[in-house]
């Protein structure tokens, strides 16, 4: 009976012992861990890293820390709170339509799979955004975060890719305009070939033209004042009309071949198809183009 109570007191004791011993929960920071937590968050601070600096302020804040820095670290971290800019984010499609499963990344990270109009918390700085959805192209800006500044709101509008096609009209989509046809394209490079290729016959016409009045208006000269000395008033007017009409031959001649051969080089290099008409005709005080395109 003596052994038997004996040990039933020392079982006692031992619950009793374990009932009154403090808990200690594994998770709870040391004293060195309070420390380092303390000097990363006020480099963290400084880095404008606002985040990165509550989450070690909330380590050194444990009740397991020292009381002067828990004290000083639940100071801080209501500073740091009231320095945290907040951002709330609307993303819209170009019909206006508002967006909730959007992707947020801010210079690489992900800061929201989804927009449900709450506010995000964020670092102050310039930082660039970047916003997904399905169906539509990214579309990145780039948004300066002031510090302090709360419940600022961004609207970004982003464009559907939209389809092409019979279909995409059938499903509402805005019918884009047909890409122009071979057979436009070689009737439009034929009719400028041929343009330009009657202009430069007609150029070619005009060189010979002027090219006959100078011959004329030289041989005129030639025999009004053979010597080429004291020549009268008309042999002079002859003489500069010649020069002039020369000139002009000349020029007609040039620029008759230069159009000419590039009407033949754009009629001939462009691709098979229905071929314009155009002719040269003579009309009053000239000549005058005229056709069918």
């Amino acid at each position: 009976m003596r052994s038997s109570s004996l040990a039933s007191i020392a079982l006692a004791a031992v619950l009793a012992a374990l009932t009154e011993a403090p808990v200690v929960c594994a998770a709870d920071p040391s004293v060195g861990d309070c420390l380092s937590a303390t000097e990363a968050s006020l480099k963290l601070r400084a880095d404008h890293k606002l985040r990165k600096a509550r989450a070690q302020l909330l380590v050194c804040s444990a009740p397991s820390c020292p009381g002067e820095i828990r004290d000083e670290c639940i100071h801080r971290m209501d500073e740091v709170n009231a320095g945290l800019p907040t951002v709330v984010f609307t993303v819209k499609t170009g019909a206006g339509k508002e967006m909730s499963a959007v992707k947020v990344t801010m210079d690489g990270e992900i800061v929201a799979d989804y927009l449900d109009g709450s506010a995000l918390t964020l670092d102050p700085g310039s930082h660039q955004f970047t916003f997904e959805a399905a169906g539509q192209p990214p579309v990145s800006e780039a948004i300066i975060l002031h510090e302090g500044e709360k419940g600022r709101h961004e609207t970004v509008t982003v464009a559907p890719l939209l389809p092409t096609g019979p279909a995409a009209i059938a499903a509402g989509a805005p019918p884009t305009s047909p890409a122009p046809s071979s057979e436009t394209a070689s009737s439009g490079a034929k009719t400028f070939g041929l343009v330009f290729g009657v202009a430069g016959i007609a150029g070619l016409a005009v060189g010979g033209i002027f090219g006959a009045k100078a011959s004329s208006a030289w041989n005129t000269a030639q025999h009004e004042c053979p010597s080429h000395v004291g020549c009268s008033t008309q042999a002079i007017t002859d003489h500069n009309s010649a020069f002039t009409f020369a000139t002009v031959s000349t020029a007609g001649f040039i620029a008759g071949g230069v159009l000419l051969a590039g009407g033949l080089t754009l009629y001939l290099a462009a691709p098979k198809g229905n071929s314009p008409t155009v002719g040269l005709q003579a009309a009053p005080g000239g000549l005058a183009v005229s056709g069918g395109f």
